[in-house]
Parts: structure tokens; C-alpha cells; sequence
């Protein structure tokens, strides 16, 4: 007989009562009850270190992604960071390109109003389209696609007020802001009784009486347009500011620049005289802005004095 299938009996005797109690198993039976006895603890305790394989493994996992994540993020938030500087250095620029002296703000307020709200507001942008304002911050990531949204609409912002501040300060360089030369007023802009007939007519310039051959100045930055005798104005300058503005210089004895020649506020351009349609040396001068003539006093400092002859 297989020594497996032998049977054997364990006697068990009870000394109090005197009782025997008997049991009869298989080998077979008793190896495996010994095998199960003895093998469930290993194969517990290897499935518990599987499990933990499993899980130690995946917490790897998520801590890789999360590395990755938080790489990406510090690199997100540098490029932030610099992009805010950058915004910093742009507000202070613009912060120092927005100062004008007194004189240029006190001379552009005797522009049209349509023309300073044209060249100065043209760049300037309001509102805002970007859906990104009213979404919830759920995540990092939403957090910091709506900073990039932010600072980039706000990069736009200040590209817009910059070119307003750029195109301003244009503007006041065009603006004619000072005395073309030194004298006294002695004919103001406005109707008047021509000096020549005793008429009634409307004298589109101011007229400066001052010595003969004192220089003439150019009253902003602009482009030389002609320099030549214009009849009743005798020799006569017309300088472009751009914008639509032109000042026009007349009388003179003689020219200091040539047509094409760039001026600056101050440079000198021409000489005091009496050419042309004049009762004495004296400088017609004249400012125009889109298409018409201005009062050229209101760009003026009152230095000079009004003659009552």
C-alpha cells in the first residue's frame, strides 16, 4: 500500500476521567493540513509584499509626475516672474516719457481738441474679450493660464498707453510752444482795419515788430516745406510740424535754411524785415492746425507787450 494512503490513529487519554479519545487520519490528509498549516502564511506574506510592490511603485510613479509637474511649474513661475519685471521696466519707463514741461502742456492746449484725442488716444484700448477673467482658479494650472492671460493683456495695455505716451510726446515736439522772436505785438489775430486800405479785413497772423535783421526762430520740431517770396508776405518760410500742423514766417530780409531742412524748437531759420506788403520790419507769423488758422498768442507765454498803435 502507498505510505500516503496508510492510515494511523493518535490516542489522546484523558487522565481525570479516564477517557480515550481516538483519531484516525490519513498521512496524505495530515501532510496537507501540515502544508496549509505552514504555507498560508508565506503566501499571505507574499501577496502582502506584492501589494506593496505594487502600490511603492505607483507612488513612484505619481512622484515622477509630480516632479515633472512642479518643474514645469517653477518654470512657469520664473518666466512669470521675469515677465513681471519686465512689466515694472515698461511702467517706469513710461512713467519718465510721460513728464512734458509746463510750456509744451500750456501750447498743446491751443490745439483742437479732435486733434489731441486723434493722436494721443488713437493707441489706447479698452475692455477686455478674454474668457479666462470669470473662470473659477480650480487648479495651478488655470491659475497660471490666467496670470499668463493677464500679463499678456496687460503687456497690451501698456503697448497702448506707451504708443499714446510716444505719440503725446510727438505731438508737443510739433506744438509750437515759443516766441519766434523778440519784439512786441503790434497786430493781433482777428479782424483788424488793413493798414494799407482802412478796410475791414481778417488778419489770419500775429505781427512782432522788432529791429531789422534780429533772427527768426522755428517754434517746434518739423521739415522745412519752402523758403521763398510770396507776394504780399515778401520772403516767406512755411515749416510742417506733421500732425496737420504748419507754421509760416513772413517778411523776412532773408533766409538761414533751404527747403527739406529739419528744424528744431529754437533753431534759427530766417532774419527780421520788411519785404513784401509791410509798413516796417516786423514778422508775420502764423500757425495752422488741420486745414485753418489759430491764434498763434494762445501757444505763446505772455512775455511780449500789445503796442496800441
Amino acid at each position: 500500500m502507498p505510505i500516503f494512503n496508510q492510515r494511523y490513529t493518535v490516542v489522546i487519554a484523558e487522565r481525570s476521567e479516564g477517557a480515550l479519545y481516538r483519531f484516525t487520519v490519513k498521512l496524505h490528509s495530515a501532510v496537507v493540513l501540515l502544508i496549509a498549516i505552514i504555507g498560508t502564511p508565506i503566501l499571505l506574506g507574499v501577496g502582502y509584499r506584492w501589494t506593496a510592490s505594487t502600490e511603492i511603485e505607483q507612488l513612484r510613479m505619481s512622484l515622477a509626475t509630480l516632479e515633472i509637474e512642479n518643474s514645469g511649474f517653477r518654470q512657469a513661475t520664473r518666466k512669470l516672474s521675469s515677465e513681471i519685471a519686465s512689466l515694472h521696466t515698461v511702467v517706469t519707463d513710461i512713467d519718465e516719457r510721460a513728464i512734458l514741461d509746463t510750456s509744451s502742456l500750456r501750447a498743446m492746449e491751443g490745439l483742437p481738441t479732435a486733434l489731441k484725442v486723434r493722436v494721443v488716444a488713437g493707441g489706447l484700448e479698452t475692455g477686455s474679450s478674454n474668457p479666462l477673467y470669470s473662470a473659477a482658479l480650480t487648479s495651478p494650472h488655470n491659475t497660471l493660464n490666467l496670470l499668463n492671460n493677464v500679463l499678456g493683456d496687460l503687456r497690451g495695455r501698456l503697448d497702448g498707453i506707451s504708443h499714446g505716451i510716444d505719440q503725446r510726446a510727438a505731438l508737443a515736439n510739433a506744438t509750437p510752444s515759443i516766441w519766434p522772436t523778440n519784439g512786441w505785438i503790434s497786430s493781433v489775430f482777428g479782424y483788424r482795419k488793413d493798414p494799407f486800405t482802412g478796410a475791414r479785413a481778417f488778419h489770419r497772423a500775429m505781427d512782432i515788430s522788432t529791429q531789422h535783421g534780429r533772427p527768426v526762430l522755428a517754434t517746434a520740431l518739423g521739415k522745412v516745406e519752402s523758403a521763398r517770396r510770396n507776394g504780399k508776405l515778401g520772403n516767406l518760410i512755411v515749416i510742417r510740424h506733421g500732425f496737420g500742423i504748419t507754421t509760416r514766417y513772413g517778411h523776412l530780409t532773408r533766409f538761414a535754411v533751404r527747403p527739406g531742412t529739419q528744424v528744431k524748437r529754437g533753431d534759427v531759420i530766417g532774419y527780421v524785415g520788411s519785404t513784401g506788403r509791410s509798413t516796417g520790419p516786423h514778422l508775420h507769423y502764423e500757425v495752422w492746425a488741420e486745414g485753418r488758422p489759430l491764434n498763434p498768442s494762445q501757444f505763446l507765454m505772455p512775455v511780449a507787450t500789445l503796442s496800441t498803435n
